[in-house]
């Protein structure tokens, strides 16, 4: 049973999970966050935006304008760059840029060694997350983080690991048993009762497993 909680105002953040991606509403089909909110009388905002980044939760929460909140951010494959298209291949020779001149396919190939690198994604993950969290200490927020799909441990010093949900060694992919994913998005699901119909998003009970997960680790 979660606690009562002064703040009665929980928000979301991050990219098309939180968003509801391949959910119909008209259906009754609802995200984690609005599932959470309807449960426990609280009022709701959702900022989660398809193809968003963890660096992009920055400028959701500025959007936002919100104070005296109770914040859940949901953190998404680290390769993701607010400095990137949403959408677009990291792929200098993807069907995208079928006509584009050798000089800026070479160039897509630099922009990808600076960005697209396993240390630095997991140190721009940090920095985005100690970000967040000293907003939310400014703003009184209560601010909490769990892993989509890849695990997330590497923490830069100064990251409140506490306030992620198990430092980012558990996803939510693991509590709907769809571990397989190609970074970004998850693999072998067309049978996974808390993914199907969906191509590679939660269905209704898919996002009421993810509500529950939280609702017994955040006291509300």
């Amino acid at each position: 049973m979660l606690q009562t909680h002064s703040h009665k105002t929980l928000v979301t953040f991050g990219d098309s999970w939180p968003g509801g991606g391949e959910l119909n509403e008209d259906l009754g089909q609802l995200a984690y966050g609005r599932q959470l909110a309807d449960q426990y009388g609280y009022n709701f905002f959702n900022y989660g935006s398809p193809g968003a980044s963890n660096e992009d939760m920055v400028l959701q929460l500025l959007e936002s304008k919100l104070e005296n909140a109770t914040a859940i951010f949901f953190l998404t494959n680290p390769a993701r760059s607010m400095h990137w298209p949403l959408g677009m291949s990291w792929r200098h020779d993807s069907n995208e840029r079928k006509n584009w001149c050798s000089d800026a396919k070479d160039f897509v190939k630099t922009l990808k060694l600076h960005f697209h690198d396993d240390n630095k994604d997991t140190i721009r993950t940090s920095m985005s997350v100690i970000t967040l969290q000293q907003m939310c200490k400014t703003l009184n927020i209560d601010d909490y983080y769990f892993a989509g799909w890849i695990r997330q441990t590497d923490w830069l010093p100064g990251v409140d690991t506490d306030k992620i949900y198990k430092g980012g060694n558990e996803t939510a992919a693991d509590w709907l048993g769809a571990t397989d994913h190609n970074g970004e998005h998850l693999l072998g699901v067309e049978d996974n009762e808390y993914i199907r119909p969906n191509f590679a998003h939660p269905n209704h009970n898919g996002h009421a497993l993810i509500a529950k997960k939280l609702a017994e680790w955040i006291k509300l």
